[in-house]
């Protein structure tokens, strides 16, 4: 697969469960959300084919041994969805199809609202507001489907430390200690809003924005 460069806007997800009520999503600075979609020129492409959808992807740290005897962590490994349908992401599409290598497969990660909405119910957003939270950058990251089950698919993301959404934590603060594959508030709102209106505009069907968490 061709090697693609990655986006500084994350917009993949992590999603459990979440509360039956929900406060509105506020709209993130205009002007950052513009800035987002001049850098997404060419790095959000909507393609139809198999991807992997890290929007409920739970992390765990990879831990690296330098020559110094030093350990430091810089990417973790997500465990993602394998899905086929609509999506968007960094590259033309032609590079972004499943590979398969020996007795591997490898495909990268892309965005999708799929998982907005289950079993009827919109699902909600996590805000972590700390400017410390550590959270996994899975836009553009690359993938290896697992080899027992060919949903399943983990996923190499670098690591961020910053304000950050997520669909997972089950709206619960205490949450946002663990790793999620996430994005900053602004590229939240930008894949939301962007992903939806394509869809629209093309008349494909698709989930609406998830809401924010209720305040507790």
């Amino acid at each position: 697969m061709q090697t693609l460069r990655y986006l500084a806007i994350a917009v993949a997800f992590v999603m459990l469960s979440v509360p039956a009520q929900a406060q509105p999503m506020p709209s993130a600075d205009r002007k950052v959300i513009d800035n987002i979609a001049a850098q997404l020129q060419n790095q959000a492409v909507f393609c139809e084919g198999t991807y992997a959808l890290c929007i409920k992807a739970p992390c765990v740290p990879i831990v690296t041994l330098d020559r110094l005897g030093n350990y430091y962590v810089d990417h973790a490994a997500c465990s993602c969805e394998v899905e086929k349908g609509w999506s968007m992401g960094p590259g033309q599409c032609a590079d972004r199809g499943p590979v398969r290598q020996g007795k591997r497969t490898f495909m990268i990660s892309t965005y999708s609202n799929k998982f907005n909405a289950m079993n009827g119910t919109l699902k909600n957003t996590l805000s972590c507001t700390d400017t410390s939270t550590v959270w996994a950058w899975c836009f553009g990251a690359p993938c290896v489907v697992d080899e027992r089950d060919p949903t399943k698919a983990t996923c190499n993301c670098p690591l961020e430390t910053s304000a950050m959404h997520t669909l997972g934590g089950q709206c619960n603060t205490a949450n946002c200690q663990y790793i999620y594959s996430a994005a900053t508030p602004a590229g939240d709102t930008y894949a939301n809003e962007h992903f939806a209106a394509y869809m629209q505009q093309h008349g494909y069907p698709h989930e609406p924005p998830a809401q924010m968490c209720a305040a507790r």
